[in-house]
């Protein structure tokens, strides 16, 4: 994948903090690599999914974490001092994606087993996030598995109609940049009725029928003119939110 000149890039802590999660391999109708963080309390505590997008297709298991910081948020020592959580990174291959009903399905299997092999995960709240590529995967996953997820983040994610209502089923927070031109906050605005569904489409659609939906839209410029970065890569100010994370481990 050709990335733009002005791509969010990883800070320079960020390795260290991706040194700090496990490998592993997970074999359900083929093989899915993975990182996974597990803290060091004892005690019941959150699994954290986390979705990356296009820039990061792969199956060297390094990627998914080292391409941002977006990943590693909620492993941070600042983050897990408060909220220690298990967090999983798994990577999808090139040609694959998350959006595929297999795909997704072999993710919540993967979830099973490892709420099989580590007990004291709460599986009352595992939690599920991603960007790009990995936004839209979110949304697909819990269209169809939303009995296993207490809460949802999709940073700038789209999605279609199938399946569509099933969102209001789980807390959903979406976030967008509005210039974002590689996939856009909204489709209807350019192409009326629309079979795509932005981020501010779905929110627009859901909120009256919804009863836990949250919508941030960053203005046309912002991520430009004040971080200097390409106005797709809004998973930098959300990663950044306090707010948008602790409201998804209120649930």
């Amino acid at each position: 994948m050709s990335l733009p000149s002005d791509w969010d890039k990883p800070s320079a802590g960020n390795k260290a903090i991706c040194d700090r999660f496990l490998y592993g391999t997970f074999d359900y109708s083929g093989e899915l690599p993975y990182r996974l963080f597990v803290p060091k309390y004892k005690n019941k505590v959150p699994l954290v999914v986390y979705l990356h997008g296009a820039d990061a297709y792969g199956s060297d298991n390094e990627l998914q974490l080292t391409m941002h910081d977006i990943g590693t948020v909620f492993a941070r020592e600042n983050w897990q001092n408060i909220h220690p959580c298990y967090v999983l990174a798994p990577q999808c291959r090139k040609g694959r994606h998350w959006a595929g009903l297999v795909d997704g399905t072999r993710v919540c299997s993967l979830i099973r087993s490892l709420e099989a092999q580590y007990d004291n995960i709460d599986t009352e709240r595992v939690y599920i996030y991603g960007y790009s590529a990995g936004g839209v995967g979110c949304l697909e996953i819990i269209k169809y598995h939303s009995e296993m997820f207490a809460g949802a983040v999709s940073i700038c994610g789209a999605t279609g109609r199938r399946n569509f209502d099933a969102l209001t089923r789980t807390p959903l927070w979406l976030i967008h940049a509005a210039d974002d031109t590689i996939v856009k906050a909204s489709y209807k605005s350019l192409c009326g009725y629309g079979v795509n569904l932005g981020s501010r489409d779905i929110y627009e659609e859901l909120k009256d029928v919804h009863n836990d939906l949250h919508y941030t839209e960053y203005e046309a410029g912002k991520l430009k003119n004040e971080y200097g970065i390409n106005p797709h890569c809004s998973w930098v100010l959300a990663g950044r939110d306090e707010s948008v994370k602790e409201w998804l481990f209120s649930k």
